[in-house]
C-alpha cells in the first residue's frame, strides 16, 4: 500500500485512501466502488480505523498529567507525583457554650460525647453540626463552660472492619464523596469480643514513609476510582500489619463542604453526660443553655479538589518536596493545608515597607469570605512551621482588598434591538462578570484594564454604541474603636489632584463631636473633616488638619483620630478615592476586586 498522510485520520479521508488504493489494483480496474458490496466492507475497515485511531489518541492522552481528562486517571498520576488530591473540607466555628444544672444534685463534671452536637439553620437550610472529640467541664456553682469548642458541619459516620488474612487482598475503603480525609479515625481493637469498652490501639495517618517502623502505628490513605478512599495498614516493614481476627474501626465526617460557609446562628442537641456516672443528663429536663456564644462564625468548608486544581496542585507540590524555602513554596503547601483559597501570595518579610526580616509572610484571601479569622489564621501558622527551614517565621496576614468601582453610562440604538433598558444593563453586567472571571484581574498582583472593561461593555450587545465610563477606587477599613489612633490607607495607585475634592467617606462619628455624622475630604494635599449644616446641607469643617494626602504615592495619612462609630452596622467605614490613571493595578498583599453590587449602570437611548 503506498504512504498516505497518517495525520489525516478522519473517516472521509480513511475511506477515500483505501478506495484509492484498491482502483490501483489490477484486480479491480474499472470497477464501480460505489454501488458494490466491496463498498460496504471499505466503509467497515474505515470505521474501524477510525475508532481504532480516537481511542489510541484518548489513551495516550489519558497517561499524562496535562492532557489526562477522567479524574480517576489524573488521580493515579498525582499519585505517582507522590500527591493524594484534597478532599472535601468541614466548614469549621468556634462557640462558647454555658449550661446551668438546674437540679438539686449536680455532677462535678459533664462531658458531650463525640458526634452530633449542634445544627443551625442557614439560608433556608437545616444542618448539622458534630463536634470531632469529647468535651469535658467542670461543673462550678451550677454551671459548666465549654470556651472555645469547635464544631464542624456534617454527621459522622462509623465503618467496621474484621481482619482477615486468608483473603488474599483485603481492602479497607471508605464508599462515601462527600468525607472529610482530615477527621478520620482510626482505632483497632483485639477482637470483636473486646469491642468497644476494652483496650485499642489508635492508628494515625501517615503522609509518608519517614519516621515510620515497623512498629508504628499508622494507616496510608489514597483515593480510588468514583473519588472514594481505600485506607492501608502496614506491612510490617513500613508500620505494623494487623492480626488475624482483629477489630478495625474507621469513623470520619461526613460534610457539605461549603454550603454551611458563614453560618453563626448555631442550637444546641446534643445529649450531656455525668462523666462520673453511667446516667444520662437531657438538657431538656436537668439542663438550661444560659449562653451560646459565636466566637467564629463558620467558614473554610470546600467541595473535593477539582480537576483542574489537582493538575496545578500536583506539579506544585512535588516542587516543594516538602520543604517550604521559596514563596512559590509556601503558596502550594498553604493550599494543602487550607484547600478554601481563592488566591494566595508570598513574600519575605524584607521586602516590606518598613523591612522586617526573618518572617515570611503568607496573605491568603479565602474563596467565601472576605478575611481569614484569627483562629484559622494561627491554625494555618501552625500548620506551617513544619515545613518551614532554619529560624524562617511564616505569619499569615490579611489582604488589603482594593475594591474598583465603575459609573458606566452607556448609550444604545433602539432601532437595532427588541431589547428594553434593563435587558441591555443586564447583558453589559454579565459581559463584565464573564470577562473578570476569564481574565487576570481579581487577584494579587491583578490589574484593571480600563479600555478592555469599556470594550466589554460595548460588545455586550449589538444596539450598544458607545459608554462613558469613570472610575472610582475604594477601601474599607474598621477603626479601632474609643482609642485615639493613626490611620495609614494606602491605594497604591495615585490620586488626582484637583480643585475639587478627589477623597469622599462615608459618614461616621468621632468623640470630640459625638451627636454629629462627620465626613472626610482632601484639601489642598490636607485632610479636612467636616459635618453637614442640618438646615442648609452645607459642609461645615471642624477639623481643618485631620491629616495629610500623598497623591502620587496614593496614601492618606490621619492623625490622632478617635473613632466611636463607625458607617455601618460592623463599623466599617468606605473611603472613595479619584484615580490619576483608570488602569488600576494592585501589588504585594493587595487584591483587586471589581465591586460590581456598588457600581452604577445607566442605559440611555440615543
Amino acid at each position: 500500500m503506498p504512504y498516505s498522510q497518517l495525520n489525516q485520520l478522519d473517516f472521509n479521508n480513511i475511506k477515500t485512501s483505501l478506495r484509492e488504493y484498491l482502483r490501483a489494483q489490477s484486480e479491480f480496474t474499472d470497477y464501480d466502488f460505489e454501488g458494490s458490496a466491496l463498498s460496504a466492507l471499505i466503509d467497515l475497515l474505515a470505521y474501524n480505523t477510525y475508532y481504532t485511531a480516537f481511542n489510541t489518541n484518548m489513551v495516550v492522552n489519558e497517561m499524562f498529567l496535562s492532557s489526562a481528562t477522567l479524574r480517576d486517571n489524573v488521580v493515579a498520576i498525582a499519585k505517582q507525583l507522590g500527591y493524594r488530591p484534597k478532599s472535601a473540607t468541614a466548614s469549621k466555628a468556634v462557640v462558647n457554650l454555658e449550661l446551668t444544672y438546674i437540679s438539686e444534685n449536680k455532677p462535678n463534671t459533664v462531658v458531650i460525647r463525640r458526634g452530633s452536637a449542634f445544627s443551625s439553620f442557614f439560608e433556608n437550610s437545616a444542618y448539622q453540626y458534630s463536634i470531632l472529640e469529647d468535651a469535658r467541664a467542670t461543673v462550678n456553682n451550677g454551671v459548666a463552660s465549654f470556651s472555645n469548642l469547635e464544631i464542624y458541619s456534617g454527621n459522622i459516620i462509623t465503618d467496621y472492619h474484621v481482619v482477615n488474612n486468608s483473603l488474599r487482598n483485603q481492602r479497607f475503603l471508605i464508599k462515601n464523596v462527600n468525607v472529610d480525609t482530615n477527621t478520620i479515625k482510626v482505632r483497632v481493637f483485639k477482637s470483636t469480643q473486646s469491642y468497644p469498652n476494652g483496650y485499642f490501639d489508635t492508628y494515625d495517618y501517615a503522609e509518608n514513609i519517614l519516621n515510620v517502623n515497623p512498629e508504628s502505628k499508622v494507616f496510608f490513605l489514597t483515593e480510588i476510582e468514583d473519588e472514594n478512599y481505600e485506607l492501608q495498614f502496614g506491612d510490617g516493614v513500613f508500620g505494623r500489619k494487623l492480626e488475624n481476627g482483629e477489630y478495625v474501626e474507621i469513623s470520619y465526617l461526613v460534610t457539605p463542604g461549603p454550603e454551611t460557609n458563614g453560618a453563626r446562628v448555631f442550637t444546641f442537641s446534643a445529649i450531656v453526660e455525668d462523666l462520673n456516672s453511667t446516667d444520662t443528663l437531657s438538657n431538656n429536663y436537668n439542663l438550661t443553655i444560659t449562653n451560646l456564644i459565636t466566637v467564629s462564625p463558620s467558614s473554610g468548608g470546600e467541595f473535593s479538589e477539582s480537576i483542574d486544581r489537582i493538575k496545578f496542585n500536583a506539579a506544585k507540590n512535588y516542587a516543594t518536596q516538602d520543604r517550604a524555602v521559596t514563596s512559590e513554596d509556601y503558596r502550594a503547601i498553604v493550599r494543602s493545608v487550607y484547600p478554601s483559597v481563592a488566591d494566595i501570595t508570598a513574600f519575605g518579610g524584607e521586602e516590606d515597607d518598613p523591612p522586617e526580616y526573618g518572617v515570611v509572610k503568607i496573605v491568603i484571601k479565602p474563596k467565601y469570605a472576605t478575611y481569614l479569622t484569627s483562629f484559622t489564621k494561627k491554625e494555618i501558622e501552625k500548620a506551617l512551621k513544619k515545613y518551614a527551614v532554619a529560624s524562617v517565621t511564616p505569619r499569615v496576614v490579611d489582604p488589603s482588598i482594593l475594591y474598583v468601582e465603575m459609573d458606566s453610562k452607556i448609550y444604545y440604538d433602539t432601532t437595532l434591538t427588541t431589547y428594553k433598558s434593563d435587558k441591555i444593563k443586564e447583558l453589559a453586567i454579565k459581559n463584565i462578570e464573564d470577562y473578570i472571571q476569564l481574565s487576570d484581574t481579581e487577584k494579587f498582583n491583578g490589574k484593571f484594564r480600563y479600555s478592555k472593561f469599556v470594550g466589554v461593555i460595548d460588545d455586550s450587545d449589538a444596539s450598544i454604541k458607545s459608554n462613558l465610563t469613570t472610575i472610582t477606587m475604594r477601601k474599607d477599613f474598621y477603626p479601632a474603636l474609643n482609642s485615639k489612633f493613626y490611620y495609614e490607607i494606602c491605594f497604591k495607585n495615585p490620586f488626582i489632584q484637583d480643585d475639587e475634592p478627589s477623597i469622599t467617606s462615608t459618614g461616621f462619628t468621632v468623640r470630640e463631636f459625638p451627636l454629629d455624622t462627620v465626613f472626610i475630604e482632601d484639601r489642598q494635599g490636607k485632610l479636612v473633616l467636616y459635618k453637614l449644616d442640618s438646615i442648609t446641607g452645607e459642609k461645615v469643617v471642624v477639623n481643618s488638619n485631620l491629616g495629610k494626602v500623598n497623591y502620587g504615592k496614593g496614601e492618606i495619612m490621619m492623625y490622632d483620630l478617635t473613632i466611636i462609630k463607625g458607617s455601618f452596622n460592623d463599623d466599617k467605614i468606605e473611603i472613595r478615592v479619584n484615580p490619576l490613571i483608570n488602569d488600576i493595578v494592585s501589588t504585594r498583599e493587595m487584591f483587586l476586586d471589581v465591586d460590581i453590587t456598588k457600581s452604577k449602570f445607566t442605559i440611555i437611548q440615543e
